[in-house]
């Protein structure tokens, strides 16, 4: 298996909108959204490992859905060495002045983002937002399913900051073949027909996450190295939805 992630399409498209939103256009805010295993994680470890350290310090939340505002205050505290405190706004107002000493740009990534808290959305905005001459310090990225798109555009004050809007679609059905020979080799692949691959594509809907366990498991039910029935793939396709 290659561990490195597959550049198609609609992944290389999104990665250079948003290189170029963050780091010559500077925008405050973006949003990413897509369908489970269309490569959000792994776009941004590709992304962050294009950016340049000295100018930017990225903080990364995994799991937004567990992440409080007072969470979100603390961490970041931290982050700059900020004596804590405890009243919420003391420590919020020496946040945003070490901030302002900072000669890198805080970049602040929210995967799962459809679960974060208002609140911590909101002390997010506070942040990206306290920054009155300008020079946009702090940018925020958000990463989730679709419906995190309809939840931002219920909130119109915030909606409209956010210019950059993308959406992850999966490969396209001719990326199909590339991309298992970029995990699996030209070997393994051939031994999909048109018809199995056609059916592993609609059964992932070009998910790159679903695709893979899919073919893991097609492949571990295999007997003999010859040529896959298109039956066959079905088959276990369907069990393994089921499972």
């Amino acid at each position: 298996m290659n561990p490195k992630p597959f550049a198609y399409g609609d992944f290389t498209r999104v990665r250079n909108t948003l290189r170029e939103a963050l780091c010559e256009h500077e925008e405050t805010y973006a949003l990413v959204t897509g369908e489970t295993g269309t490569g959000k994680t792994a776009l941004v470890r590709e992304l962050r490992g294009d950016l340049d350290r000295a100018r930017h310090r990225i903080v990364y939340f995994a799991e937004a859905r567990k992440l409080g505002a007072a969470g979100l205050v603390r961490v970041l505290a931290r982050q700059f060495r900020v004596r804590l405190s405890t009243c919420h706004a003391e420590c919020l107002t020496q946040l945003v002045r070490a901030l302002g000493e900072e000669t890198q740009k805080l970049l602040l990534w929210f995967d799962e983002a459809h679960e974060l808290p208002e609140e911590t959305l909101a002390e997010a905005r506070a942040l990206a937002e306290s920054d009155l001459d300008g020079t946009r310090r702090v940018q925020v990225l958000l990463l989730g399913l679709p419906r995190l798109r309809a939840e931002l555009m219920a909130q119109p004050p915030l909606w409209r900051r956010i210019v950059v809007r993308e959406e992850l679609t999966g490969l396209a059905l001719e990326e199909l073949g590339p991309f298992l020979e970029h995990h699996f080799g030209a070997g393994i692949t051939k031994r999909f027909c048109e018809q199995g691959l056609g059916a592993i594509f609609e059964h992932a809907k070009g998910a790159p996450g679903l695709v893979l366990p899919m073919c893991r498991r097609v492949l571990a039910t295999a007997t003999g190295k010859g040529r896959l029935e298109p039956e066959q793939v079905e088959d276990v396709l369907q069990r393994w939805e089921l499972a």
